[in-house]
């Protein structure tokens, strides 16, 4: 095809649209095919599954997503910032289904910002945990209320079972060892002790020139803080205050549908932008009829 056009319109190939065509063509060729070991100059396709996979001819935003490691989906993810207090929708965002929560968050904020509006707690789900406006949150004392991650390991001890001391930057792993650790590193145990330790068969089946590793996140502090609150009562009664917001965002979604009516990122943030300002409408028409049902009935008594 490639071929054809040059040379019959060589002098279109670098001009739209031909040359947005071309550019797709070139893209799935190289993510999907390769050349063809046996040889003869042809291809084959590939057995594997190219970083960041265009998945649509028409769409060049759409992508491959997963809610989790059985359910897949395909095309966009909807994002939402939502007040607590008045249950408005303050803003939307669009992103592509693989790219993870954290990057809509930039987004959400610039609109937030844009009303002169400042954010003083956090709501969140655990995906927008290492998002930069949680940082700027926690420097402002603001208030983050979010699930802590919960460490796993199958069969052996998980992160839960050693103590961080947050205040020394030590760790004490189940056996009573314990090592200075850094915010953003591993902390690798010595592998003589992990050798000797009556505990290892419950802790690690490394080999025996390596000892028991346990990751320390960048944001271990905050981990530390959440998992403390998720442990009270008083906690757990504030994150249970998100379940408004988890109602709240099914109205847009279910006003918009769950396929993308138009092509591409941008015309889908105006198309969820519509529905939030329905939304947003709807809510507000209720309680002026509330407040004047309420009023009508203030004056009849």
């Amino acid at each position: 095809m490639e071929q054809w056009i040059a040379a019959r319109l060589p002098e279109e190939m670098n001009r739209p649209p031909l040359d947005e065509h071309l550019a797709t063509l070139h893209q799935i060729i190289h993510q999907d095919l390769e050349p063809d070991p046996e040889g003869g100059g042809g291809m084959k396709i590939k057995q594997e599954v190219a970083e960041d996979r265009r998945i649509s001819i028409e769409d060049k935003d759409m992508r491959h997503g997963r809610k989790t490691k059985s359910q897949r989906f395909d095309g966009f993810k909807r994002h939402l910032a939502i007040d607590l207090d008045t249950l408005l929708v303050l803003a939307v965002a669009v992103l592509p289904a693989n790219r993870p929560e954290d990057e809509a968050a930039p987004h959400l904020v610039a609109d937030i910002t844009a009303q002169d509006l400042t954010i003083g707690a956090l709501y969140i789900d655990r995906g927008y945990i290492n998002a930069p406006v949680v940082d700027e949150v926690v420097r402002r004392r603001g208030t983050i209320v979010c699930r802590p991650w919960v460490a796993r390991n199958g069969k052996h001890f998980s992160k839960s079972a050693f103590h961080l001391n947050m205040r020394d930057r030590t760790i004490t792993c189940p056996a009573g060892e314990v090592l200075p650790f850094v915010l953003g590193d591993d902390v690798e145990f010595p592998a003589k002790t992990c050798a000797a330790c009556p505990l290892r068969a419950k802790c690690t089946d490394a080999s025996l020139q390596r000892g028991r590793s346990v990751f320390i996140a960048e944001n271990e502090l905050l981990q530390h803080r959440l998992r403390k609150s998720a442990a009270t009562a008083a906690g757990r009664a504030q994150l249970r205050e998100r379940v408004a917001i988890e109602h709240r965002q099914a109205h847009p979604c279910r006003r918009q549908g769950r396929t993308a009516r138009y092509r591409g990122r941008r015309t889908n943030v105006f198309d969820l932008r519509r529905a939030a300002a329905v939304t947003n409408l709807q809510l507000i028409q209720h309680r002026l009829a509330a407040a004047n049902s309420n009023a009508i009935r203030a004056r009849a008594a």
